[in-house]
C-alpha cells in the first residue's frame, strides 16, 4: 500500500503482508494524488506542479514530468494507457502516455478546472463557474468540457445550470457521463459524445461522491454533508433506483466485487457499514475508532479477504477481515466470533490518497 502523506511530504510504503509499514519514498512536496498504471505508480504533486513516476519495487523515483501550472485534478483512462491532468492558470489539460510517460497532448480550457474523470478515449473536466454564464436561477453554473484521449481535441463544453458541481465519473461503457450538483441536490446525466443532458434526477443528499459496483450498472452515491442516505443511481436507466438509510456520516466507498458487498466509512461516527449489494440491507457495522476516510480492497485471486480502512487525520490503517465479518455467531466450527479488525498500521499522517499495488516481480 502507498499513502500520499502530507505531513511527511512523502510517499509512505505498507507491506500488506505482515500489516506494517516499511519505509518511505521521500518527494520534498506534499503528494496530492497517488495513482497505479501499468505496474508503476505515479504521484501528483500540486504545490511543485509535477507528476512523479515511481517504481514501486525499488521504491525510488524514477522520472518527472513538469506540468507548468497547478494540478487541480487528476485521472487515469480506462485502461491505465493515459493519465490526464487538469491545471492552470493558464487553464489546460494535458495528457500523459504512461507507457513513455510523456506528454502527448496540452489543450487549453475556457476556464478553471475543479475535477475530472476518463474514459477509455475522452477525458470530461468541471470547470468552474463563470460569471458569464448565468442559470435560470441566481447564481451561476459550472460547465463541462469534453477532450478525446490521446488526441487531445476540445469535443465540446456544456453548461450544466445546476449550480456548482463537484464529483464527475463516466459510466462504465464510457457512452455517458454524470455529475454531482451539491447545490441543486441533482444528479445530471450527459450524453458523452454529444454533451447533451440527457437527465436530471432531484435526490435528497448534496451529492458529492460516486462509487460503481463492480458490473457499472449500479452507482452508489453519498453526501456531502456526510448524510446517513446513501443514494443508489442506475446509470443505463438514468434513474435513480433506491436510497436507504447505511450509516450515520457516510463518506468513503468501495466496493467488494466478488462477495457483491459495498463498504462505507463514517468519519464522525467512526465506523465502517458494509452493505450487502443484492439485497440492499446492512450486513455489519464494524468499529474503526478515529475518523475513517478512504477505504481500499485487497487484491485476491479468489475471493476478497480484507478491507484498508486508512484514518483522515493519523493516517492509521485499520485492518478489517471480511470472512470475520461474515462469520456468524453460534457457528459450530468456531467457539468464539473473530474480530473484525485484527490488525492496525500507521499509514502515514494526514493521508491525502491511497492505493494498493499487487506486488510482481
Amino acid at each position: 500500500m502507498f499513502v500520499a502523506s502530507a505531513a511527511e511530504r512523502a510517499v509512505v510504503v505498507s507491506d500488506l503482508s505482515s500489516f506494517r509499514r516499511s519505509g518511505s519514498i521521500p518527494l520534498g512536496v506534499v503528494p496530492d494524488q497517488v495513482l497505479s498504471a501499468r505496474g508503476k505508480l505515479f504521484a501528483v504533486c500540486s504545490a511543485s506542479q509535477t507528476v512523479v513516476r515511481i517504481d514501486p519495487l525499488s521504491r525510488a523515483v524514477t522520472a518527472k514530468v513538469d506540468i507548468g501550472g497547478k494540478i487541480a485534478a487528476a485521472a487515469l483512462t480506462t485502461t491505465a494507457d493515459y493519465l490526464v491532468i487538469a491545471a492552470g492558470p493558464p487553464h489546460f489539460v494535458v495528457v500523459i502516455d504512461t507507457s513513455t510517460f510523456r506528454i502527448a497532448h496540452r489543450t487549453e480550457l475556457p476556464a478553471a478546472p475543479r475535477a475530472i474523470a476518463a474514459a477509455q478515449a475522452q477525458a470530461a473536466i468541471v470547470l468552474e463557474p463563470s460569471q458569464s454564464v448565468r442559470t435560470t436561477k441566481a447564481g451561476t453554473s459550472a460547465r463541462i468540457a469534453r477532450i478525446a484521449v490521446p488526441g487531445g481535441d476540445l469535443l465540446g463544453v456544456s453548461t450544466i445550470d445546476a449550480g456548482p458541481l463537484n464529483a464527475i465519473q463516466y459510466r462504465k461503457d464510457g457512452q455517458t457521463v454524470f455529475v454531482a450538483a451539491p447545490d441543486a441536490r441533482q444528479i445530471v446525466s450527459l450524453d458523452a459524445a454529444s454533451g447533451s443532458v440527457l437527465a436530471r434526477l432531484p435526490v435528497p443528499i448534496r451529492p458529492a461522491r460516486f462509487c460503481a459496483d463492480g458490473g457499472g450498472g449500479q452507482v452508489f452515491v453519498t453526501g456531502a454533508d456526510q448524510e446517513p442516505q446513501l443514494v443508489i443511481f442506475s446509470p443505463y436507466q438514468n434513474q435513480v433506483d433506491q436510497t436507504l438509510y447505511a450509516g450515520r456520516a457516510l463518506f468513503g466507498m468501495a466496493v467488494a466485487p466478488v462477495l457483491n458487498l459495498l463498504f462505507l466509512s463514517n468519519p464522525r461516527a467512526g465506523d465502517v457499514t458494509i452493505v450487502e449489494i443484492e439485497t440492499r440491507r446492512v450486513k455489519a457495522s464494524i468499529r474503526t475508532g478515529g475518523r475513517p476516510g478512504e477505504i481500499l480492497i485487497g487484491p485476491s485471486a479468489g475471493e476478497e479477504d480484507y478491507v484498508f480502512v486508512v484514518d483522515e487525520d493519523s493516517g492509521d490503517v485499520s485492518v478489517i477481515h471480511i470472512p470475520a465479518v461474515l462469520h456468524k455467531r453460534g457457528d459450530a466450527i468456531v467457539a468464539e466470533a473473530p474480530k473484525p479488525v485484527f490488525a492496525m498500521f500507521h499509514g502515514g499522517a494526514e493521508p491525502q490518497s491511497a492505493v494498493i499495488v499487487p506486488y510482481s516481480s
